[in-house]
Formats: structure tokens, C-alpha cells, sequence
């Protein structure tokens, strides 16, 4: 019945690594029980029930503002909500959900909207507290250590316990679909900087918001530079449909299976991020001087 709930470490029975339903697979998200202290809520409401019961959760934290890592939380509005401060006004008031998409005023928006209330069950929810990088939390005779990482959103951030040498990683998450950067406030710079960050800290031990429990220093470093690799090979994809005539806007590249493999999961909405991160990599490849802007589309550089 609690199969869900998975010890991390045979000789500690504080830290839990807590997978969500279906694997952790969006619109759900994994988290970590460390003492009484909660990271995400995005396991279902279910499994948030079972855990509650199970547990005494003193504090939630969220590691960022995404919807499959704070929904359902009100099983624990007795508890109170910390997150960093640039997550703070966007888990308050989830209206500007709809901006971080860019969806608002779009056929989406109505989609979207039914999606939150209706399947995942996102609302806007008080923080009482805050934590910025650099704070440690004393939890269950371990120091817990807030490290910023973006690039996924704002304030995206990774929990480490540096004497078990393990640390959460939130939604650099290391799964084969790759990095996600659909928001407004994602950056593909970030991002690489987030996970070259990681790639420096001293871990045997990694758990991410929607894969499993990584185990091995040379698999860990193997999976980061996998995993940071498929930046390269979607602006790849990119390049391939671009010349030094042809003007291509990021709308053509739609449904190329440039960032998804498939559009069935609330199709309008994935053609909606595709086309937010397809942008991002343009804009990213336009600073380096590998594309230039030419009638509202892009052409490759003529040198």
C-alpha cells in the first residue's frame, strides 16, 4: 500500500525518496521526505493522504513554482509553505500561469485553465516562509543546503545533504525526454549553468522530480552530461531545417518532433512550450551568430 515511500539509505531511516503516481511521470512529480520536512506535493492527492498519515510533516518546500510539483497541496494546508522568493508571487496567485506560458488571450487558455482545476487540482496557495540559496535546514541531524539552480524556471532550486553526498535535483531531472524550458522565465543558459553546477558538487546520490534514485558518482556525471547533451542535438534538429534563403519561422518547425516525440498529452498546450523553448533555442543561436533575423523568420548567417 505504501510502496510509493522508498528509503534512500539502507542506515537512514529519515530520508525518503516519495515517487508520484505513474512513475513520477508529468502531470504528476516525485518528492523527498527528509525528517519532517516535505520537498514538492506533486505525488497525488492520494498517495498525499497516505503519507500524512503516515508521517508528521512539520514544513512543505517547494522546489519551484511548476504546477505538477504543487498540486494537491491543500491535503496539507495545516502545514506551512515555504519556496523561494521569485516562486512566491506566482504560487500565490496562479493567474500568471497563463503568462509563464504564454497562453493567455490563446484558444489554450480555456483548455488550460479546466486543466488546472479539473485534473490536477492547482490553486493559489499562501507561503508563510521563505528560503534563499545559501540557507541551510538542521533537519534530522543532517544539514540540508539550498542551492539555486534555474534554467528551468526562476527560482528553481536543488536540496543537498553534502555528508550523505546526495542531493534532490528537482526538474534537472534527468530523464530521456530531456531538459524542459517552455516558460517565459526559463533559459537554455541557465540551465547548462545549473547542471555544470551540479556536475561540481561531490554526489554518490541523486533523486529528481520525475525519474527515479541515481546511485554512483561516474553514472550520476554520465547521466548530467547525457542529459545536457540533448540541448545540442534539438539545436541540431533546428539547423536542419534551416537555410540561407528561406526565411523559417518557429511555427513551421511545429510537430517536427524537434522537442516532443508526441502531442497527445493536451496537444494545444505542448505545440504552445514547443514553440516557447524552439524560440528560445533561435534567440540563443541568433546571440552566437549562427542565425540572423530576415522577414519575421530566420536564415543561417552568410559567413
Amino acid at each position: 500500500m505504501n510502496d510509493f515511500i522508498q528509503p534512500i539509505f539502507e542506515d537512514n531511516n529519515d530520508i525518503f525518496f516519495i515517487k508520484g503516481k505513474y512513475g513520477g511521470k508529468v502531470p504528476f512529480s516525485n518528492c523527498l521526505l527528509i525528517a519532517d520536512h516535505l520537498i514538492d506535493t506533486g505525488i497525488s492527492a492520494l498517495y498525499l493522504k497516505r503519507l500524512k498519515r503516515k508521517f508528521t510533516i512539520r514544513k512543505v518546500l517547494f522546489s519551484h513554482w511548476h504546477d505538477d510539483h504543487i498540486r494537491d497541496n491543500k491535503i496539507l494546508a495545516d502545514i506551512p509553505f515555504y519556496c523561494h522568493p521569485k516562486c512566491k508571487p506566482i504560487i500565490e496567485d496562479i493567474d500568471k500561469l497563463l503568462d509563464l506560458y504564454a497562453i493567455r488571450g490563446t484558444p489554450v487558455e480555456t483548455k488550460f485553465k479546466e486543466y488546472l482545476s479539473d485534473v490536477i487540482d492547482v490553486y493559489n496557495t499562501k507561503i508563510e516562509g521563505l528560503f534563499s540559496p545559501s540557507d541551510i535546514f538542521q533537519i534530522g541531524g543532517h544539514e540540508m543546503h539550498i542551492i539555486s539552480t534555474p534554467g528551468h524556471s526562476v527560482g528553481h532550486c536543488t536540496f543537498h545533504i553534502p555528508d550523505l553526498k546526495f542531493a534532490f535535483i528537482g526538474d534537472i531531472d534527468l530523464s530521456r525526454f530531456g531538459p524542459w524550458y517552455g516558460g517565459t522565465d526559463s533559459d537554455i543558459t541557465e540551465f547548462i549553468k545549473s547542471i555544470e553546477k551540479i556536475r561540481k558538487m561531490d554526489l554518490e546520490v541523486v533523486a529528481t522530480g520525475h525519474r527515479g534514485i541515481i546511485r554512483g558518482k561516474e553514472l550520476i556525471q554520465k547521466q548530467l552530461t547525457n542529459y545536457k547533451e540533448i540541448f545540442n542535438a534539438r539545436e541540431e534538429k533546428i539547423i536542419s531545417f534551416l537555410t540561407k534563403e528561406r526565411p523559417i519561422t518557429p511555427k513551421d518547425m511545429l510537430e517536427k518532433n524537434i522537442i516532443y516525440k508526441d502531442y497527445k498529452f493536451l496537444k494545444p498546450f505542448l505545440l504552445a512550450m514547443e514553440k516557447t523553448m524552439i524560440k528560445k533555442h533561435l534567440q540563443k543561436m541568433e546571440t552566437e551568430g549562427i542565425i540572423t533575423q530576415d522577414n519575421n523568420g530566420y536564415i543561417l548567417s552568410q559567413q
